[in-house]
């Protein structure tokens, strides 16, 4: 098949698979029982992701792509899983009013929706990230690296070690007093009233923190004394995110470096159903931490609350997909309500606009927009936060049909991106790309339970200034007798 001037050979396996898809989704939405097989229909939808994009990207199972899709199937559509397995079906999306205050309790119907939206959504997404970044079918040989290959290593490493020299001991002093913050008020005290730690310059400080890390390691080329390095400096920023009841940002990278690390030419790897198990205990032991949260820190937990976690009755499993699960819920509400509630610009817009500063925004007169603030507080006058989704933000700029069409423009960007980077070799060749690809990917990972601004900001002040520091080098330091030292 030809696609965009170059042709593609389609696995077979992948046709059949998508006849498959087709063929339960119309009986799925036709059926008398559709409200349970919809939920079967969105689990075969996250297989059929990872499946597909290994069959046509030749990627590894574990890849970039496959942990940002998991986490998107799993904020997009977790609770529903559970009910798949006639687990909770008396908890969760629709057991109760959505959000204290409205008084909306999503009926069959509603549910029915928000799960047919969000499986749309989801194969909108994943189809045009794997229509614009498959490989071609024409053989590809391994990239070498280049004398430019070399010098952008180098400079991205001594990039990385300013930033993480200028950057790391301000992060974990900070996550020290979060910690400190934590034991003593409570996790909500990091995000609200007089304590609140969250925003403001530091936190544009800490987006270059990860960023940091990854240069170092893709510029050293993995070398022992860097890659130990890193793992002690990344080791204490998640030791403090522990203590202060942290289970995002950290967990993130952290599933990150353990990929990177895996491209080791000399790394031993280990089974995909090692880490599973690694990954089902680590679950437990957040569940313990999600204990501590407003009980006075981790300091605060007895042996019987690491015990009472490994009773079947309390799985944290099931918990994590209840609790991430639930941002599905503000497509439920928005499908019920309308995109009308929502009166000021596409939210895209104003991301891009004001990633590098929001007072542009103010001087052209557009509004600066948290979508989950505007939920919560403007619109639903509450004292907490929703969060948003992914797939709530493209309903809220395109409408329904206009939702779908942003979720395919992101799956042409993401899979992009995450596909810059497969194997050691390509991050030998080209290291930049590495660079952005890891870099990127930590930022998104939030993506499925936030919005857009953040991320761009973030992109914007967490890999744009290393990417310049690294260039300006390579004019200052690389312009004259690089070839010599390469050869």
């Amino acid at each position: 098949m030809k696609v965009l001037g170059v042709y593609m050979r389609i696995d077979a396996r992948t046709i059949l698979f998508t006849l498959f898809i087709c063929v339960f989704g119309a009986i799925s939405y036709m059926a008398d029982s559709r409200d349970m097989l919809l939920n079967w229909l969105g689990v075969f939808i996250y297989v059929y992701g990872l499946a597909t994009w290994r069959w046509e990207s030749k990627d590894e199972l574990f890849s970039l792509y496959s942990i940002f899709w998991s986490f998107l199937f799993i904020f997009s559509f977790g609770q529903c899983v559970m009910w798949a397995f006639h687990i909770g079906l008396d908890k969760g999306i629709g057991s109760g009013v959505l959000y204290y205050g409205t008084g909306f309790i999503p009926s069959e119907t509603d549910m029915i929706s928000a799960k047919w939206y969000t499986c749309i959504s989801l194969i909108c997404f994943h189809l045009t990230a794997l229509a614009f970044t498959a490989k071609s079918h024409k053989r590809i040989s391994e990239k070498k690296p280049t004398v430019d290959s070399f010098v952008n290593r180098k400079t991205l490493f001594i990039a990385g070690a300013i930033i993480t020299t200028v950057i790391a001991p301000i992060v974990i002093l900070q996550k020290g007093i979060e910690a400190v913050t934590s034991a003593r008020y409570g996790y909500a005290a990091l995000y609200y009233g007089a304590h609140a730690t969250q925003g403001g310059y530091l936190q544009i400080i800490s987006f270059l923190f990860f960023p940091g890390l990854i240069a170092l390691l893709v510029g050293s080329g993995f070398s022992k004394a860097t890659t130990r390095n890193v793992l002690i400096i990344f080791g204490v920023y998640a030791f403090m995110g522990l203590v202060s009841g942290d289970r995002g940002s950290w967990l993130y990278s952290m599933i990150l470096l353990i990929w990177l690390l895996r491209k080791r030419p000399d790394h031993r790897k280990r089974s995909l159903l090692g880490l599973i198990i690694i990954g089902i205990i680590g679950i437990y032991f957040l569940s313990v931490i999600t204990v501590s949260r407003n009980s006075g820190g981790i300091w605060s937990l007895s042996p019987s609350d690491f015990t009472e976690a490994f009773k079947a009755e309390n799985s944290p499993i099931v918990d994590a997909f209840f609790e991430m699960g639930g941002s599905m819920g503000i497509i439920t509400f928005l499908l019920a309500k309308g995109n009308a509630i929502y009166p000021y610009t596409n939210t895209y817009v104003t991301s891009i606009l004001g990633a590098v500063s929001s007072e542009f925004l103010s001087q052209i007169g557009l509004p600066q927009v948290l979508l989950g603030d505007w939920l919560s507080q403007e619109y639903l006058s509450l004292d907490y936060g929703t969060g948003f989704s992914m797939i709530g933000e493209a309903y809220i700029n395109g409408g329904y049909w206009g939702g779908f069409i942003y979720m395919m423009i992101l799956g042409v960007l993401i899979g992009k991106v995450l596909r810059m980077c497969q194997t050691h070799a390509e991050i030998t060749a080209s290291p930049l790309k590495a660079f952005i690809a890891v870099s990127f990917t930590n930022i998104i990972l939030g993506f499925p339970r936030g919005a857009a601004y953040l991320l761009v900001k973030e992109f914007v002040y967490g890999i744009c200034p290393i990417l310049l520091i690294a260039y300006l080098l390579k004019i200052i330091l690389y312009k004259k007798g690089v070839q010599k030292e390469a050869d």
